[in-house]
């Protein structure tokens, strides 16, 4: 019975580098916010300064700076940033979660934020792992061939016609 190969060769080489890349990227925006998300310390965010930037061509977001202020009163940080989730400036407090007395960056309790970063991250390593399976298994599959095959035909140890003791004997 033969197995048809997967189909993966040299050239899909780049659009694997391109996945992983992306996902890279993708984990790298998403795991940060997402343990902040999960085990930060809840405050009060409030705008001092809030700034339109240019994230694409087309659109901007709007970021702000300012200071952040433990729920428990414990700490404050003086200047940290805040982006890409306010329509407006706020005009009072916000409630928000740092990752520790050294944030730099709040950001907005709740798992919606994180959503679209880790989905993109998913999405972009579906194409690698499966041509890397894919590759694995048959690389695997030609080494079992190979080695199923090395034996020849009079076995282990036989005098058959593919061994070297065969063709000796017979000549």
């Amino acid at each position: 019975m033969t197995k048809t190969p997967s189909g993966v060769r040299w050239r899909h080489s780049v659009p694997i580098a391109v996945g992983l890349a992306c996902g890279i990227w993708a984990f790298s925006l998403a795991v940060p916010r997402l343990t902040t998300q999960l085990w930060g310390v809840d405050g009060d965010f409030r705008a001092e300064r809030c700034t339109w930037e240019k994230v694409t061509a087309e659109d901007t977001e709007l970021a702000c700076f300012g200071t952040f202020t433990a729920a428990d009163g414990s700490f404050t940080i003086t200047r940290i940033r805040a982006e890409g989730w306010f329509e407006t400036p706020p005009t009072g407090p916000v409630a928000t979660r740092v990752g520790g007395r050294s944030a730099d960056k709040a950001v907005r309790p709740g798992f919606l934020t994180s959503l679209f970063p880790m989905g993109l991250g998913l999405l972009a390593f579906a194409f690698p792992a499966w041509a890397l399976t894919a590759a694995a298994r048959d690389l695997l599959a030609r080494r079992r061939e190979v080695a199923g095959g090395a034996g020849g035909a009079g076995g282990a140890g036989g005098a058959g016609a593919g061994s070297v003791a065969g063709t000796m004997a017979s000549g």
